[in-house]
């Protein structure tokens, strides 16, 4: 009987020890029955329902998947904001801000303070680089040129030290989703060079990387380290305005610009007079240049404008599908412009030049 007895006391300690993890939260001036929302940051960083639930007597409560490192976001209706927290703990506690949920207070485990640190850390930089900008814009009406100098070094300063507290972040946490976190913001940034983030990147516990956020700027970073100086040029073709198929080799001379545009996009438009002239001094010594354009949907009359209006007498090439052109995810591109320039047997020899830095290059690799 003591035997039986022991085996079925370890069974219910057992069965208490494996509960299901809950959330449990209170949020004072919200009429009962409003609608919570529990999702997942998923791949592409599109969220993914989980559950929902209502407000009742000031507080509402979640069943939680086992802890993990997921992202979670916490939406309640007609209330600003959203609420972030990492599932890692068996109970998590948070007191809610009705007036933003942003500031909500969170009780739970170590990524989740990390999260705060965070959080708390870069706020505190966009606050001095905010005020700086203020006094940056004070000083522009008066057209005092020194402060004006000076006030442009310290908004530099401070950018610098929150990429370097950043970084610092990042390397000292290589097994917190958190700083997965801020290595996505640094990646959008463009604030340090690709083989920093791939270093950072791999740093990483396997665990962080097999996450949705982990996996997504895993595959981020491969794209980008596709058209590193150096490495051959990703191939693509794709359809001109006149709808035929043109293939980037049929399109190549000595030395071929990719150059990534838009008829909608201000700095291209500025700099395709300085592309033109280039080109037409050095086309006929085997300069050729094939133009990738980001247009939108629908918008094939604007892309045709833009070419007449700026005498881009080259090669065009856009399936119209605006940032979800599939060329430009091919070589990673996030902003425009964005240029390439490749030799005769599609290595990539140059990147993001413009002006006279483009020209010379050019001149260079085609020996004059």
């Amino acid at each position: 009987m003591k035997i039986i007895f022991s085996l079925s006391l370890l069974i219910v300690l057992m069965s208490c020890d494996s509960s299901t993890p809950k959330l449990e939260a209170t949020i004072n001036d919200v009429t009962d029955g409003t609608s919570v929302y529990l999702t997942q940051l998923g791949p592409q960083n599109i969220p993914i329902p989980l559950d929902t639930t209502q407000v009742q007597n000031n507080s509402f409560e979640f069943e939680l998947e086992p802890a993990n490192q997921n992202i979670n976001l916490i939406q309640v209706e007609g209330v600003n904001g959203n609420m972030i927290f990492i599932n890692d703990a068996k109970q998590i506690k948070i007191k809610a801000d009705k007036a933003n949920l942003r500031d909500s207070e969170i009780e739970a485990g170590e990524h989740n303070k990390l999260l705060k640190e965070y959080i708390e850390m870069i706020s505190s930089y966009a606050k001095e680089r905010e005020s700086l900008r203020n006094k940056y814009q004070e000083a522009s009406q008066s057209g005092d040129e020194v402060v004006l100098l000076d006030l442009q070094l310290d908004m530099e300063a401070v950018d610098e030290k929150s990429r370097q507290a950043t970084l610092e972040f990042i390397e000292n946490h290589p097994n917190s989703i958190v700083a997965m976190m801020a290595l996505s913001d640094v990646m959008n940034s463009k604030a340090i060079p690709l083989n920093k983030m791939k270093s950072l990147y791999d740093k990483f516990d396997a665990e962080v990387k097999d996450t949705p956020l982990g996996r997504v700027l895993g595959q981020n970073i491969a794209k980008i380290g596709a058209t590193d100086l150096g490495a051959e040029a990703p191939k693509f073709s794709g359809p001109t305005p006149e709808g035929k198929e043109l293939a980037l080799e049929d399109a190549m001379g000595k030395v071929t610009l990719i150059d990534f545009w838009a008829s909608w996009c201000k700095p291209c438009r500025i700099e395709n007079p300085n592309i033109v002239s280039i080109y037409e001094d050095y086309k006929d010594k085997g300069f050729a240049v094939v133009g990738v354009s980001l247009d939108k949907p629908n918008h094939k009359d604007a892309w045709v404008k833009a070419i007449e209006e700026d005498n881009l007498g080259w090669n065009h090439i856009s399936n119209l599908e605006y940032w979800q052109e599939p060329i430009a995810k091919k070589y990673g591109v996030r902003a425009i412009p964005a240029a390439f320039l490749i030799d005769e047997n599609g290595i990539i020899i140059g990147k993001n030049l413009r002006g006279n830095d483009l020209r010379e290059k050019v001149k260079e690799a085609l020996g004059q």
